[in-house]
């Protein structure tokens, strides 16, 4: 009799020390999914820059021109698509992240620094654009969604791009070919293998558009 009771008494022990483990075990799990989510809202946060207040999306909102007037200063490319259903199945955020890193390299090498470019409006009718040193003036027309600008001094075609404004940030994206034109007239180069890399980015996915966000200070 003793010794069933002894051995009851182990198994029961055992049973509770088997308990308490598999609870710890539930419990260790549970903080690591926490965590791991956490840290990856926490990754998504910090990749989403200016990105997050379009939605790596084209403006659809009308602008009025008035709300131009002033100087902007170039804070990165943006990498934006047509449609939510264009983004969502190129890949999210994470393409629009990653093509961002990639153009601004390029970018960097015919000018394009955080804070080095300045694009100026009269809330009228003219720009001017200031890439480092250089200085480029011309026209501008706004129309719903929709930025034109034309070169002064150079017999070029209008190039037309999407524009979106919001607060204190403005986003202004070409499609690919148009994006190559305009870097073309504001640069003075047609042969440039910086810039034919740019037009493979830019022409990476359907509906994709690339171009620049600018905040105004």
């Amino acid at each position: 009799m003793k010794l069933k009771v002894i051995v009851a008494c182990c198994c029961l022990l055992f049973a509770i020390n088997a308990s308490a483990q598999l609870e710890d075990l539930l419990k260790s799990l549970q903080g690591s999914r926490s965590n791991s989510e956490a840290s990856s809202k926490d990754d998504k946060g910090k990749g989403e820059v200016l990105g997050s207040l379009f939605q790596h999306l084209i403006g659809t909102a009308k602008v009025e021109n008035s709300s131009l007037k002033g100087e902007w200063f170039y804070e990165n490319p943006a990498v934006v698509f047509e449609s939510s259903n264009l983004l969502k199945k190129a890949g999210g955020s994470l393409i629009t992240n990653t093509t961002e890193k990639t153009l601004q390299k390029y970018l960097t090498k015919i000018g394009f620094v955080p804070g080095k470019v300045q694009l100026t409006f009269d809330g009228e009718t003219d720009f001017t654009m200031m890439i480092g040193t250089r200085k480029v003036t011309g026209n501008y027309t706004v129309n719903n969604n929709e930025i034109t600008f034309t070169r002064r001094g150079l017999i070029n075609r209008p190039v037309t791009a999407n524009l979106a404004v919001k607060l204190s940030e403005m986003q202004i994206t070409f499609k690919a070919d148009k994006l190559l034109d305009f870097l073309t007239h504001i640069s003075s180069m047609t042969s440039n293998s910086t810039l034919k890399m740019i037009g493979n980015v830019a022409g990476g996915y359907d509906g994709m558009q690339i171009g620049f966000q600018f905040k105004q200070k």
